[in-house]
């Protein structure tokens, strides 16, 4: 049976927009043709792939299943050209990638300047998210590779590297548990007000899972999606936050800031790069994916030293 790619195409703009006429403002066409589009697909496989309510519109079960065929075709036929271009020697092509905030400074000093200045042609696409979503992204085909920390075990997923990054606590170096002079354990910071990632975070996940463990509460005065505010936290307002090290690198260097280590082994968190499994990256990905590895592998030379 061939499908006319219009009409998933108008499926799947009419599921990610939330409504037909949505859809249809993103296409710049009419909202009739869209919903005329989607219905011949329907009456085509005889099944429903909406479910039309007051708010707009639901996939169904059959709609989500042609949907994973469109993306999966999509990434396919990617791929195939980025191979084929590779077999012509060209060195254009297209890196998407997502990322935790946190790496970002890694990654634009490190495998990112290098390979700009390697493949001057090749595009690249840097998504800052969290750990769910950028592990959603990569097992929806909507980016090549992701670099998280402590992803979900899925057999989904391929870790191409995988390097120990602790979590620490970060505290501005007068904070009192800077001056304590002996190793932490989590429980001596259920005193202190705490700065902390938002829980679809692979950080936080690690330390909550640390806190079921232990029995304890951790009180968080701030949650936030960004390791930004979270530092600003600990250097201006006297808190302290939990994050690898290597994420305030430069405030500690400037002595802004000082990470102490916790004693525990379950916040031995690790930094992942991971691809969807079965999926043959484009090339310019897989070079790039070199680079990324580079950068974990240097990383955690770095903070064993």
């Amino acid at each position: 049976m061939l499908l006319d790619d219009r009409w998933i195409t108008y499926l799947h703009e009419t599921v990610q927009a939330g409504s037909v006429r949505a859809a249809a403002d993103k296409l710049n066409i009419n909202a009739s043709a869209v919903s005329r589009q989607i219905s011949m697909l329907e009456r085509k496989l005889g099944v429903n792939l909406l479910e039309r309510h007051n708010k707009g519109v639901r996939v169904t079960e059959a709609g989500e299943l042609l949907l994973d065929y469109h993306r999966r075709r999509l990434a396919d036929e990617e791929d195939t050209v980025g191979q084929i271009g590779d077999l012509r020697n060209l060195k254009r092509g297209r890196v998407s990638l997502a990322m935790g905030e946190g790496f970002v400074g890694v990654v634009s000093s490190g495998s990112l300047k290098r390979f700009t200045r390697d493949y001057p042609l090749i595009s690249i696409s840097m998504e800052t998210t969290g750990t769910n979503e950028a592990v959603r992204l990569v097992l929806e085909d909507a980016v090549h590779l992701a670099l998280v920390y402590s992803p979900p075990r899925d057999p989904r997923l391929r870790s191409h590297v995988s390097v120990n990054q602790a979590v620490s606590v970060i505290v501005s170096p007068d904070h009192p548990l800077a001056r304590r002079g002996e190793p932490l354990h989590l429980a001596d910071l259920v005193e202190y007000p705490l700065a902390q990632m938002q829980k679809a975070f692979g950080i936080r996940q690690v330390v909550q899972n640390v806190e079921q463990v232990e029995g304890i509460r951790l009180t968080t005065q701030l949650s936030s999606s960004s390791i930004a505010a979270l530092k600003n936290y600990a250097e201006y307002c006297g808190g302290a936050t939990l994050l690898p090290a290597f994420t305030a690198a430069q405030e500690i260097v400037e002595g802004r800031l000082v990470a102490l280590p916790i004693q525990h082994q379950g916040l031995s968190g690790h930094a992942h790069v991971v691809s969807r499994s079965g999926r043959e990256l484009p090339s310019a990905s897989k070079n790039f994916l070199r680079y990324l590895i580079a950068d974990l592998q240097e990383l955690s030379r770095a903070s064993r030293n």
